[in-house]
């Protein structure tokens, strides 16, 4: 008779436990579980918001390298045709506007294509160091334009392909003056 006793007493406290578990399911959490939900929300909103604000900041210092790099290729053309060779300051120069560019291509997320002829627009590669810094120029310009073109969202593969033909470009004018 005992065993029978323990017996129902443990399916009857078993029942009460079972029947604790499922209504908890039935009821809406409470109060402090829905704010800790809310503040999870507000946080992915806030974490949100400075992602797309990172990606703004980051599109326009791209534009604005671009833009220092058609400068340095304007001083370099005009500083060509008066003194009709580089000096130490353009060659210089020519290094800052390799750094822009390899900058550039690593924010669009290029790297270097292990390319190493220079491809100019009708296919031959500039004969002298005027007619390559007239392209340089050129093909600058052409990069903001594509990269004005383009969206903070985008990669564009023309402006990665033209940045890495312009780094080697640059590279060449530098050493072969």
């Amino acid at each position: 008779m005992k065993y029978i006793l323990h017996t129902i007493s443990i399916l009857v406290f078993a029942a009460a436990g079972f029947a604790q578990t499922a209504s908890n399911d039935l009821f809406p959490p409470i109060s402090g579980q829905r704010k800790n939900e809310e503040e999870s929300q507000i946080v992915k909103g806030m974490l949100a918001k400075q992602q797309v604000s990172r990606e703004k900041k980051e599109y326009a210092q791209l534009l604005e390298r671009a833009t220092n790099a058609v400068k340095l290729s304007e001083d370099l053309a005009k500083t060509l045709e008066k003194n009709k060779a580089f000096s130490e300051a353009e060659k210089r120069q020519l290094a800052e506007f390799e750094k822009l560019l390899a900058k550039i291509r690593d924010d669009l997320g290029g790297d270097d294509d292990g390319e190493t002829s220079i491809a100019a627009e009708s296919d031959k590669p500039p004969q002298d160091v005027r007619e390559g810094v007239l392209y340089l120029k050129r093909s600058t310009e052409n990069l903001l334009d594509q990269l004005k073109r383009s969206t903070r969202f985008s990669i564009s593969v023309a402006a990665i392909e033209t940045s890495n033909t312009l780094i080697r470009l640059a590279r060449f004018l530098r050493l072969k003056n």
